[in-house]
């Protein structure tokens, strides 16, 4: 019985290494990934709704971080805002490039991260209902403003950078290298 419990022991330390290795090897994976799906402000990408299925075409043509938007101070949003809570405008073409119309709210929902994982802040939507609740035509395209609120000195990334994510946690993500510095 001894015998029997020591190999036990064995194949648990051997699996547990197994396993760490599995996990090591597909971060590493998942990492490489997703640098591969960063892009720069200025560069369109090819998306296609996960949920919807509908092909769109994403240029962020710049991200200006600011305290005041369209006449409205940081502080109408955040109660107390310090002096790091700012306005992320992400100025956003957005161009149907599938066969039926689309209504870029119901499939367009990017999201402002602290890193590469897809998580992150959604926009403001009533800063821009007018342009994202339009009806685009196939090969028509809008350009809007999607805003965020966010600590600029929040980013998980040690060079300070954001990520504007498309299609984040899924496998079609695409993201946006953002500097604040």
């Amino acid at each position: 019985m001894l015998s029997a419990c020591n190999d036990d022991n064995a194949d648990e330390e051997a699996n547990d290494e197994s396993t760490t290795e599995t996990s090591n090897e597909s971060e590493e994976a998942d990492e490489s990934t997703n640098e591969e799906q960063v892009f720069d402000i200025g560069e369109t990408i090819d998306l296609e709704s996960y949920e919807w299925e509908v092909p769109y075409e994403v240029t962020v043509n710049s991200v200006d971080i600011t305290r005041e938007y369209n006449g409205e101070d940081i502080t109408e949003y955040i109660i107390n805002a310090n002096d790091t809570d700012n306005f992320f405008v992400a100025n956003t073409v957005i161009k149907n490039t599938g066969d039926e119309p689309i209504i870029p709210g119901e499939y367009v929902v990017p999201r402002l991260g602290r890193n590469l994982e897809g998580n992150g802040e959604n926009f403001v939507f009533e800063l821009s209902e007018e342009e994202l609740s339009k009806e685009l035509a196939p090969g028509e395209e809008v350009e809007l403003d999607f805003v965020f609120l966010e600590n600029t000195e929040s980013a998980d990334d040690p060079d300070g950078n954001f990520f504007l994510h498309f299609e984040g946690f899924t496998d079609n993500q695409k993201s946006y290298v953002v500097p604040t510095k």
